[in-house]
């Protein structure tokens, strides 16, 4: 074999064993740029994990009335309800039990027990006023205007019992007038029954008009008080009740009627 041949052999067989060591050292490098990516990724996916906020994107709970709320967290006056952690897909996350009571201090007899029963029954009654009172009303003139309203409902009442009363009372001089014409014949039964009658309905509309303006003033004094509430809630909140601007403030009175059906 010429030099020449030898030469040629040699500098295939040197190319060719620099290209098997190439594609190790790519096939390495490859392998190594994938773990580097696979640990970025892993690294990315714990960081995201433990970013606040990341897990979970709604709290779901329900609140005493059985009304279903979401938000992206727990309001202050909610946390102890029960409540669902739900992440960004919608999946549960996390399940929250209902907080239990603290517990209570025992009664040291049946007379405290009763006390204590009294206390929670008034505890209870005073926040269901409290939340109808700011569900009802978005403001002080709101209140006022209540209250005028059913001041004027018993005014109104007030004033047809007076004139059921004028009415009676002419019609009690006008048997007066016909009784002094018998003199001094006795007076026909069906007059002085008639009279008697007059007068028994006219005592019984006095004692309703006395009724109506003590009513009047507790109404009055209850609108005023719930005013003042009104203020003290709003004050704790520090924000106004936005309420439906077509709701209308019932008067919360009870039917008020006459003794009598004639006025």
């Amino acid at each position: 074999m010429k030099p020449t041949e030898n030469t040629a052999m040699e500098s295939r067989r040197l190319a060719s064993l620099s290209g098997r060591a190439c594609g190790r050292d790519a096939a390495a490098g490859n392998v190594r740029a994938l773990r580097a990516a696979m640990t970025l990724l892993v690294a990315g996916g714990l960081l995201f994990a433990m970013a606040p906020g990341a897990r979970a994107a709604l709290y779901k709970w329900t609140d005493e009335r059985g009304v279903i709320h979401y938000s992206d967290k727990m309001p202050v006056d909610a946390v102890n309800r029960a409540s669902v952690e739900l992440n960004r897909d919608g999946t549960t996350v996390r399940k929250r039990e209902q907080a239990k009571p603290v517990a209570q201090r025992m009664p040291r007899d049946e007379t405290d027990e009763q006390r204590m029963r009294q206390e929670e029954r008034d505890r209870v009654l005073a926040s269901r006023r409290d939340r109808a009172l700011m569900e009802s009303y978005t403001n002080e003139n709101e209140i006022e205007l209540a209250k005028t309203r059913a001041v004027a409902t018993i005014e109104g009442q007030i004033e047809s019992a007076q004139a059921f009363i004028a009415q009676m009372q002419k019609r009690r001089d006008e048997l007066d007038a016909k009784k002094s014409t018998f003199a001094p014949r006795p007076v026909p039964g069906e007059i002085a029954r008639e009279i008697e009658n007059i007068d028994a309905e006219v005592a019984r509309q006095n004692t309703f008009i006395t009724a109506k303006k003590k009513e009047s003033a507790t109404v009055t004094a209850r609108y005023d008080a719930d005013k003042l509430r009104f203020r003290e809630l709003r004050s704790e909140t520090g924000s106004v009740v936005v309420a439906d601007e077509t709701r209308v403030a019932s008067n919360r009175g009870a039917a008020l009627q006459l003794t009598s059906g004639k006025p």
